[in-house]
């Protein structure tokens, strides 16, 4: 073939192809859509719009009271958080007999001690030394009152002053190894004069030893608490309630046989955690004041986070939850092109440098429909699951991280309702960790562009 005739012949398969190639370019140009039927309108191809633009309104409530007795968890420590203030926590607990025991007179004693028992939860800096004192309360643990049959975080019982004894530790949680050498065990050196007591109500096999009553009576419970010195501040520590008073004694023989006595943890609700809070260097220290000057006492105070550095909080242990509402909601209903909600998602961005590997985020945060009380409703499901966020944390950067929720349902029973109320959604940590735990977040509002809250709407929307 000559090549007049091959050009001849490409020219021609180029002409023949234009129409196919036309077809293609104007299809790929064409905005996706899809064909929904009769469900939305009479008939036609509809498109789906995502709609990120609603203005929410977030505030950080306080929460009173909440019970801290029967967790499971006896925690202790103190520590400084830049955002939620200078949390403490002391623990109150009760004692038992371990009943008759077959002691010699001539058993000789050895030593007396308290023992805990590490159960893995820790926050803020582990590497600073505590130091631990160990109290005898003065007064049997007996419920407040016929109407409280609970011990609260404010809860406290008076104590003598004058520490048992005492101990200057510092611990590897993980690896649940103290500088005490006693693995996953903190132990306080109790007096002599105590062990030695007991001891020979032992021997005598007194009624204080052999009764409980009697003996809660004569050893009417403990309090143990962190020194609240500088040197003394950076962590706070969980323990099992699985603590006890163990007796070191020896029976004389050919060998000396060397044995102990414990006495153990006594009635678990009775033991509860005394958390205290100051927060009059940290951006909530607003609360206080919308806590002295609400107008209902049983309302939980409510700040906006317009005063409260432009951010929301959640930390169960010290009370706080947030509260996000929606208030803009009839916006949506009035987009002309709007036929019906599709999906809608809440999207949660800790703001980056409010958490680290010591201060940790919250794992779950829960979402509960809330009213203007701020009392709880049901919490959000999805596939009958309850919802905590699905956390990805971004430790490297700090800019990935993110919890997400799926508010389709929600957000469809407030469009129902035309969109414009005092219901929200409160943010809050989902039982046991909100009692057991330190973990906490903090979100911005619609001033941080990059950390903040953002409901996105998908809808359907009619093809122009």
């Amino acid at each position: 073939m000559h090549t007049t005739e091959r050009n001849e012949l490409k020219l021609y398969r180029f002409f023949l192809s234009l129409p196919i190639l036309t077809i293609f370019l104007l299809s790929s140009c064409q905005k996706p859509s899809i064909t929904f039927g009769n469900s939305f309108v009479p008939a036609g191809n509809t498109n789906i719009v995502t709609y990120d633009t609603s203005t929410l309104q977030l505030s950080t409530v306080l929460l009173d009271s909440f019970v801290t007795a029967g967790t499971g968890s006896m925690l202790l420590g103190r520590y400084v958080d830049p955002y939620f203030g200078t949390i403490t926590s002391k623990t109150f607990l009760q004692l038992g007999t371990p009943g008759k025991q077959s002691v010699t007179n001539i058993a000789g004693f050895d030593s007396i001690e308290f023992v805990m028992r590490l159960n893995k939860t820790f926050y803020a800096d582990t590497t600073v030394v505590q130091r631990y004192y160990v109290s005898q309360l003065n007064d049997v643990i007996n419920y407040p009152s016929v109407t409280q049959r609970s011990f609260y975080n404010n809860s406290t019982l008076s104590y003598n002053p004058v520490p048992l004894g005492s101990t200057d530790i510092s611990i590897s949680p993980l690896a649940l190894h103290t500088t005490q050498n006693a693995l996953d065990s903190v132990k306080i050196r109790l007096p002599d004069t105590l062990g030695q007591r007991l001891l020979n109500m032992f021997r005598n096999n007194s009624d204080t030893i052999t009764n409980l009553n009697t003996f809660l009576s004569y050893f009417r419970g403990l309090v143990v608490y962190s020194d609240t010195g500088a040197s003394h501040i950076g962590t706070l520590l969980g323990f099992k309630d699985t603590a006890f008073m163990r007796l070191y004694y020896h029976e004389p023989g050919a060998a000396t046989n060397f044995k102990h006595i414990d006495f153990p943890f006594n009635n678990k609700s009775f033991q509860f955690n005394n958390i205290t809070v100051d927060r009059s260097s940290s951006p909530l220290a607003i609360l206080k004041s919308y806590q002295a000057t609400r107008p209902n006492p049983l309302i939980p105070a409510e700040a906006p986070s317009a005063l409260t550095n432009n951010a929301i909080y959640v930390q169960g242990i010290s009370g706080i939850q947030a509260k996000v509402r929606f208030p803009y909601l009839s916006n949506v209903l009035g987009l002309q092109d709007y036929i019906g909600l599709l999906k809608a998602q809440l999207i949660l961005k800790p703001i980056e440098g409010t958490f680290g590997p010591e201060l940790s985020l919250a794992p779950q945060i829960m979402l509960s429909a809330t009213d203007q009380n701020n009392e709880l409703g049901s919490p959000l499901y999805y596939n009958n699951s309850l919802q905590t966020g699905n956390l990805v944390t971004d430790y490297v950067y700090g800019q990935n991280t993110f919890y997400t929720y799926d508010v389709t349902s929600y957000i469809k029973q407030q469009l129902a309702i035309g969109g414009n109320n005092t219901d929200g959604l409160m943010l809050s940590m989902p039982s046991p960790s909100n009692v057991t735990t330190f973990n906490r977040s903090v979100f911005g509002d619609k001033t941080n562009k990059l950390y903040n809250i953002t409901l996105k709407i998908y809808y359907i929307s009619l093809v122009h």
